[in-house]
């Protein structure tokens, strides 16, 4: 029997990619033209907040939706303004609207029906433009590569959160800058009880992933989720906690403190304390422990740790965005997120490329100097906006700074 030359072999298997879940709401992208009308003349989007893909954002402007039998008030105006407006819907907005939409990708709007938009200053009626965006994956170049995949071309995405729910001939579109994110709409994430900042896989029996030699890898990644810790007792809850000794090697004083949190809330009143797991296959390894602080409108990122055998594999970076998906559901009001940095005699400052990475800024430490840890370390703070008009003034910080001092 003649035997295939292995250094002929291209090897090929199924593979996994993980990838960050954003749930869509209804939307609209307008035209300048129907900016003006709706706005008035020289009118400009203004930002809400930036979005996972480059350059979109956000708007504060929303308009009402007016279809043959209903309104839907309040959809929020996605930036920057388009050739051409469009809605997006989920199916079960268009009933009530009496709208048939169809199910396209965004940009095809050839054949559908329109709607009314009203806005403060004026009304538009469009004769088309209004659809139920099938779902899409927007893929960094440099990923695409390493998996061998090309714009437009279609895989598989796999959720297993409480339910389990696969979704096929997902469109891959590639962009430059931004992040990874599968999209989906309100309908599809409902139905598989995903939330923005979830994860979900990407398969295709098609991706040849190699490193920097050439060789190739196997990604064996499988059901990763992050799950809040509600019950102090907990199994979960109890293997994050005992992860902050055993591997991040934190006093049990620390471990005790984030119990009693969990057990007696009304301690740190009005502020609130949460707790998130990272898990695979019922283990635990990721904790995250943070504060929502009312009277500054932000969050306070204690605690963020994933054990030494997950890390290198973008998953810490994933935890982080699902404690901000995590605030801004509970907390839409939330302005920004501080981080704690620490430092010690070994490192100095050593979370802080990890949070410029993400999209933080440090703050002066010179001026609001550091404190200490229960474990006797010195910290600093770095701060995260989640808003255009996050407001990090002096009085916002020295109040900020005397809350955290208070429930630490």
């Amino acid at each position: 029997m003649e035997m295939s030359d292995p250094k002929k072999v291209d090897f090929k298997q199924e593979a996994k990619w993980l990838v960050m879940v954003g749930v869509s709401r209804a939307h609209v992208h307008l035209t300048r033209e129907h900016m003006e009308i709706l706005f008035g003349q020289g009118s400009e989007l203004t930002v809400l907040r930036d979005l996972g893909q480059a350059g979109q954002f956000a708007a504060k402007e929303t308009v009402n939706v007016v279809g043959t039998k209903g309104v839907l008030e309040k959809v929020r105006i996605i930036g920057p303004n388009r050739t051409e407006s469009q809605i997006e819907l989920s199916r079960t907005e268009t009933y009530p609207l009496g709208i048939d939409a169809p199910l396209r990708d965004s940009g095809d709007l050839v054949g559908t029906p329109g709607a009314v938009l009203i806005g403060p200053k004026g009304v538009v009626v469009l004769d088309h433009g209004c659809i139920i965006a099938k779902a899409h994956v927007h893929m960094l170049s440099k990923t695409a590569k390493r998996l061998d995949l090309t714009d437009s071309d279609k895989v598989s995405i796999l959720l297993k959160g409480e339910k389990i729910v696969s979704y096929h001939d997902v469109t891959v579109r590639l962009v430059d800058d931004g992040v990874t994110e599968f999209h989906i709409d309100t309908d599809e994430a409902n139905a598989a009880f995903a939330d923005t900042g979830d994860m979900a896989m990407i398969i295709h029996k098609e991706i040849i992933i190699r490193d920097d030699c050439g060789n190739v890898l196997e990604i064996d990644t499988d059901n990763i989720k992050f799950v809040e810790g509600k019950d102090p007792n907990g199994y979960y809850t109890q293997a994050g906690i005992k992860l902050m000794g055993s591997v991040f090697e934190y006093p049990e004083s620390v471990q005790e403190e984030i119990r009693d949190k969990l057990l007696n809330p009304k301690s740190i009143a009005p502020n609130k304390y949460y707790l998130l797991t990272a898990q695979e296959n019922e283990k635990v390894f990721g904790i995250a422990c943070f504060y929502w602080m009312p009277n500054v409108k932000m969050g306070y990122l204690e605690h963020l740790g994933i054990t030494p055998e997950y890390k290198a594999r973008g998953i810490g970076g994933f935890l982080f965005h699902r404690v901000r998906t995590f605030l801004e559901k509970k907390h839409p009001e939330i302005e920004g997120i501080l981080l704690e940095v620490r430092k010690n005699m070994e490192h100095l400052d050593d979370r802080k490329p990890f949070f410029l990475d993400l999209g933080a800024i440090p703050i002066d430490s010179d001026f609001y100097s550091a404190k200490k840890t229960k474990a006797g370390e010195e910290f600093s703070l770095m701060f995260k906006p989640e808003t255009a008009n996050a407001r990090l003034d002096t009085a916002t910080m020295e109040a900020a700074w005397q809350t955290i001092n208070e429930i630490l």
